[in-house]
């Protein structure tokens, strides 16, 4: 007469979860008493062993590792189970305890011992358990694949287009790396709201918050719309890019990066006109060669543009006229006016303005009429 089937969290509950006649095999494996103790850190296998047994637990949790860790499994479990249909018999993964434990250890003596019912059974249980857990891979796939999801949208709102994918791969790259850095050539944009800092001074945290998401928005929408990369916000600034590898791809980028100027600027003038707001805009657009790349430090990724051009472009933004003098909100260096179509010229000063820096360094700047 064959021995009823208990719940536990041993042989018994493994064969109660997985085989279809359980008590069969407990006839069988219940007289298999070889019940191995373990410490904490213990070692059931290294992936490449022989795969001669199989292990039940019985108490305590194992670790199922490679290069790092796959899956965490407890009392009821079986462990080492895949070795036995694999070619060669070798073990896939190291089984590592963590904490102290017991596990039942079946030898593949036994199994070949059996009769060939008994065989079948312990193979449909093995099935049955791989079912499980390949349903149970499956869940986790595309947990995985929706926080993958999840991460990159994140990414996105963090850095620029050029960004996500050099940040994505360094994210899951094997070895702890920098973004590598290369040098292009880039048309680089600073803007910035004139008068911002004495207005918040008279507004609290929301209107100021209110304030810069109106007059940020219209420059974001249209710098993207113009097929330019926003680099980073500064208080009431914004720094933007394009990339142009080549002359014909740089003056197409002067040409949108120009037109997008144009009608930011028209935008947050009017958003000043009607809520009544002492403030205005400045843009600053230059070009030449920059590198870019990650220039953060430590575990932080910083992914940016660098450069004496990056520079230049905030130098024209932050022109500032004597008084009575010309001036423009949008100011184009010498290199990008260089490349503005001439149908597009009519919007600025056909004059440049000289001026230096604090450093002294002299700069040539076309400025918008308006």
């Amino acid at each position: 007469m064959t021995a009823p089937v208990r719940p536990s969290h041993g042989l018994h509950g493994f064969l109660a979860r997985y085989c279809p006649k359980p008590e069969i095999l407990l006839e069988i494996l219940g007289k298999e008493r070889r019940l191995k103790h373990v410490a904490d850190g213990d070692r059931l296998c290294l992936a490449g062993d022989e795969a001669d047994c199989v292990w039940v637990v019985e108490e305590g949790r194992f670790r199922i590792e490679t290069e790092g860790l796959i899956a965490v499994r407890g009392p009821g479990d079986i462990l080492g189970e895949m070795a036995f249909l694999r070619e060669g018999a070798r073990r896939g993964n190291d089984i590592v305890s963590d904490g102290r434990g017991k596990v039942l250890r079946i030898d593949r003596s036994t199994i070949d011992g059996m009769s060939p019912e008994a065989r079948a059974l312990w193979f449909e249980t093995l099935s049955r358990t791989l079912v499980v857990k390949l349903d149970g891979a499956s869940v986790q796939r595309s947990e995985f694949l929706r926080e993958i999801s999840k991460a990159e949208r994140i990414v996105e709102r963090l850095v620029c287009r050029e960004g996500v994918e050099a940040t994505m791969a360094a994210l899951s790259a094997v070895a702890d790396e920098p973004i590598p850095m290369v040098k292009k050539q880039a048309l680089v944009w600073f803007s910035d709201v004139a008068g911002f800092s004495a207005l918040s001074e008279r507004l609290d945290a929301d209107g100021v918050g209110g304030v810069l998401r109106r007059v940020i928005g219209p420059q974001v929408e249209e710098i993207e719309a113009a097929g330019g990369q926003i680099d980073k916000y500064m208080g009431d600034g914004v720094m933007a890019f394009w990339l142009c590898p080549g002359d014909a791809r740089l003056a197409r980028a002067v040409a949108d990066a120009t037109g997008a100027a144009e009608r930011a600027v028209a935008r947050v003038n009017e958003i000043a006109r009607r809520e009544d707001l002492r403030i205005g805009i400045r843009i600053g657009l230059h070009a030449g060669e920059v590198a870019v790349g990650d220039f953060g430090g430590g575990q932080r990724i910083a992914f940016t543009l660098v450069g004496q051009v990056v520079n230049a472009a905030a130098r024209y933004e932050q022109y500032k006229p004597k008084p009575g003098t010309r001036d423009g909100a949008i100011r184009l260096s010498d290199t990008v006016y260089g490349h503005l179509p001439r149908e597009r010229r009519a919007g600025f000063n056909p004059d440049p303005v000289a001026f230096v820096d604090k450093h002294d360094r002299p700069f040539t700047a076309y400025l918008s009429h308006v």
